[in-house]
């Protein structure tokens, strides 16, 4: 059986369309279209999703501090590889457990936070994960790369069309995220963990500078 990579999501998307597969770095214009949109597809789906889908996570502690900016203390490289973060650990506790902002200086690729010496950890999706991927999420981004193939041969409506496909596929993927999640996660009765990582969730800001 294949390994689901980014490569066969590519390819999967160029023979539905009416194209013939690539080998990876060949540079067609519909390859490098697809490359040039693939990261932030990815990251905007896993972004949407609100922590529903519990795949293609990472884990790591991040050293090497320096001087942070707009208001923090602190400031962590997060490593290129890390295409969104889904949470941010203080000592193994979670900000969003303990209301601690932080925030994502998207150009210069660092986590800003107040870290007071604390151990700072960070989950969040890797690229090169996509065999960890469920079924309807894979055919979803799939979706997302056919809509940018017809954006590129300006074949708008139909674009759109698969856009909608993607959302759906998404959304039905987030869905049973949710509910497999639900069914293994017990929380103490009282304690609001869930809504207070809801309701803090909003304190996460991606910055871009100007």
């Amino acid at each position: 059986m294949t390994v689901r990579t980014k490569t066969t999501i590519f390819n999967a998307a160029l023979l539905r369309t009416g194209h013939s597969d690539v080998t990876e770095g060949e540079g067609s214009g519909l390859w490098r279209a697809l490359e040039a949109n693939y990261d932030e597809i990815v990251r905007v789906a896993f972004e949407e999703g609100n922590g529903s889908y519990p795949f293609g996570k990472v884990r790591r502690t991040l050293t090497g501090r320096s001087e942070g900016d707009f208001g923090y203390s602190d400031s962590f490289v997060i490593g290129s590889d890390i295409l969104h973060i889904t949470e941010v650990f203080l000592d193994e506790i979670a900000c969003s457990d303990i209301h601690e902002p932080w925030e994502v200086d998207a150009q210069a690729g660092t986590l800003l936070i107040n870290a007071s010496s604390r151990t700072v950890e960070v989950e969040g999706i890797k690229e090169g994960l996509e065999y960890t991927w469920s079924g309807k999420f894979a055919i979803g981004i799939q979706r997302k790369c056919e809509a940018v193939i017809k954006d590129v041969e300006e074949e708008f409506g139909e674009a759109s069309a698969k856009d909608q496909d993607a959302d759906f596929l998404l959304m039905k993927a987030g869905v049973k995220g949710s509910r497999n999640r639900s069914k293994s996660r017990v929380f103490n009765k009282g304690r609001g963990r869930i809504t207070t990582a809801r309701r803090t969730r909003s304190t996460r800001v991606m910055r871009s500078r100007s």
